[in-house]
């Protein structure tokens, strides 16, 4: 049951946080935050003391592919969760514009 609501909040915060890196808001399609929740999956590791959150900067290259540039977040073990499970992983569709940076606020709740 944890993992579905940490799934569902995933979900919610790649959905409501998908911003282009000039501050201009761009829409995204719910196809997006679901590819994008798939990616990142639920995480094997517990959160048991407060709330993580992680601010990942990406692009999608000339093949469809997300390329992780930063991930900021105060666990190393999150950076590198996010990192393993996001970069290079193929993005279907054209809702995300290839060559563009993206920034999202990705929370990890303690339950």
């Amino acid at each position: 049951m944890k993992n579905v609501k940490l799934f569902a909040v995933m979900v919610m915060l790649i959905a409501t946080n998908v911003l282009a890196a000039n501050n201009d808001p761009k829409p995204v399609g719910k196809t997006v935050v679901k590819q994008l929740s798939t990616i990142l999956g639920t995480p094997a590791f517990k959160v048991t003391e407060d709330d993580i959150l992680a601010n990942v900067r990406f692009m999608v290259n000339l093949e469809g592919e997300i390329v992780v540039l930063t991930v900021k977040a105060e666990n190393d073990i999150v950076e590198e969760y996010i990192k393993s499970r996001m970069n290079y992983k193929k993005v279907e569709g054209d809702t995300l514009k290839k060559g563009e940076e993206y920034v999202v606020d990705v929370r990890i709740v303690a339950k």
